[in-house]
């Protein structure tokens, strides 16, 4: 019996693709049609922010592109962010997180912050692009997430919950009643933290509301 469903397994494959494109087509489509606020920046700790532009078909105003932050790195950079994007992008060839890194993709530094640029080919495109779009950061409009992934812990998350940011908001994959600004993954993909949170984060949470100022958590 079963491998008489193999088969018509297989054939439903595409058209199951199909229809997950379709429902992807159309979920942008109306959140670009909601969308008020289109001049924002949003810093997150990984690839998330780039998601919610490529969603809302507007450009990266955000040098947080195609890269994650150690939450420990992330929470330290929050709260001096000014001055940190001051400092010059250099790199380096070692990780203080990352034990295992053997020079895959490359690292910025900025003064004593590991950016891990994940998704460019060398230093050339992450210094390139990083300095490009920093400059096209709006820090009057700005929009800030973390997530429990990347060796956070809940000291962390509550330092981040407490900084003194506006629009700031922390997926997690559990329910922290002390955390004002927590939006809880009931069912998440990570082990033991939310993981991949951009490609299942508007399970949980409507982005568009909370760029309209309508709603945070």
């Amino acid at each position: 019996m079963l491998q008489n469903l193999k088969p018509i397994k297989r054939k439903l494959k595409p058209i199951k693709r199909t229809y997950k494109r379709i429902v992807y087509s159309i979920t942008k489509s109306n959140m670009r049609k909601r969308l008020k606020n289109t001049d924002f920046s949003i810093i997150s700790d990984n690839c998330w922010g780039g998601r919610v532009y490529e969603e809302l078909g507007l450009p990266y105003r955000t040098p947080f592109i195609g890269l994650y932050i150690f939450s420990e790195d992330y929470v330290k950079l929050l709260k001096n962010f000014r001055k940190y994007m001051e400092y010059e992008l250099t790199f380096t060839n070692n990780s203080k997180w990352n034990t295992e890194y053997d020079g895959e993709y490359p690292i910025g530094i900025l003064k004593d912050i590991e950016l891990h640029f994940l998704h460019y080919a060398n230093q050339e495109e992450a210094y390139e692009k990083w300095n490009k779009r920093k400059n096209r950061i709006n820090y009057e409009n700005i929009f800030f997430k973390m997530n429990d992934d990347n060796k956070c812990s809940l000291k962390l998350l509550k330092e981040f919950d407490t900084l003194d940011l506006k629009n700031k908001i922390i997926f997690a994959a559990f329910n922290y009643k002390e955390l004002d600004n927590l939006i809880h993954f009931t069912n998440p993909r990570g082990n033991g933290n939310v993981g991949t949170d951009l490609f299942y984060y508007d399970q949980y949470f409507d982005v568009v509301n909370w760029l309209n100022g309508e709603t945070q958590t």
